[in-house]
């Protein structure tokens, strides 16, 4: 592991240079801030405040600290940060339904020895992993739609808000596809394993597509993916907005 380490070090000063740096240590505070987020959550402390205080760092520390254009920086971290509260509003609901939180009927035999009167509400830590798992695609996604159009508009500062949030929409479609990919790959090699056992058990397809495990986490790679869709409108939109508050700022400077 510490090979490899070094060796993702050197590849990223090699490729980005002195951001390489950055780049690496940002991924390292990240990894701390999710340990140390997992350990609040075992220690008892709410799950949802500890979402809370997760979410705005890990999108602070993702964008922030990877971004150097401020308008960029500063458009994607609100747009990533209103599209995950629009998500909890639906996380919220479908993992309550779904039931797809505990342990599966696989895990039996690994807990059957310990106690489960642990005081912790598994509903709402499928939502604080569901809501984890959606953050890096989201940030991802507003920080190259907010790219793209900041570099529209260096180019062509008069450009008409509509044409600026179509241009949006087209940025937005090459990602979104990409996106939906990473989500699904990363998914399908979680799970490989899993399939696998289920095929070699001669588990008929209805057992499988309704498993609590399997559904769960197609239910957060379709959060994700909702996520990503949209992030996009709401960027093209919130950087239209803060580019008229910025207009409104210049013309009361004017003498």
């Amino acid at each position: 592991m510490m090979v490899l380490t070094f060796v993702l070090l050197g590849l990223l000063v090699l490729v980005c240079g002195p951001q390489g740096l950055t780049i690496f240590f940002s991924l390292g505070l990240n990894f701390v801030v999710i340990v140390l987020a997992l350990v609040l959550v075992a220690g008892g402390f709410n799950p949802l405040v500890i979402l809370g205080l997760l979410s705005l760092t890990l999108l602070a520390t993702s964008i922030f600290m990877n971004t150097k254009q401020p308008l960029t920086a500063k458009t994607a971290f609100w747009t990533a940060l209103i599209v995950v509260a629009g998500l909890l509003l639906i996380i919220g609901p479908l993992s309550t339904l779904a039931a797809t939180y505990g342990f599966g009927a696989e895990d039996a035999e690994e807990i059957e020895g310990f106690s489960l009167a642990i005081g912790l509400s598994f509903p709402q830590i499928s939502l604080l992993m569901m809501t984890i798992g959606s953050l890096g695609a989201i940030a991802e996604t507003s920080i190259a739609v907010a790219s793209g159009l900041v570099e529209i508009l260096e180019y062509d500062q008069t450009i008409a808000p509509a044409k600026l949030f179509h241009a949006g929409f087209e940025i937005g479609e090459k990602i979104i596809a990409t996106a939906f990919n990473t989500l699904f790959f990363s998914f399908f090699g979680s799970f490989l394993s899993l399939t696998i056992w289920f095929v070699q058990l001669g588990y008929p397809l209805a057992k499988i597509l309704n498993h609590q495990i399997l559904m769960g986490e197609v239910i957060s790679l379709l959060v994700g993916v909702i996520g990503v869709i949209l992030t996009v409108p709401m960027t093209g939109w919130l950087l239209n907005r803060f580019r008229k508050i910025k207009s409104n700022e210049d013309l009361l400077k004017k003498p």
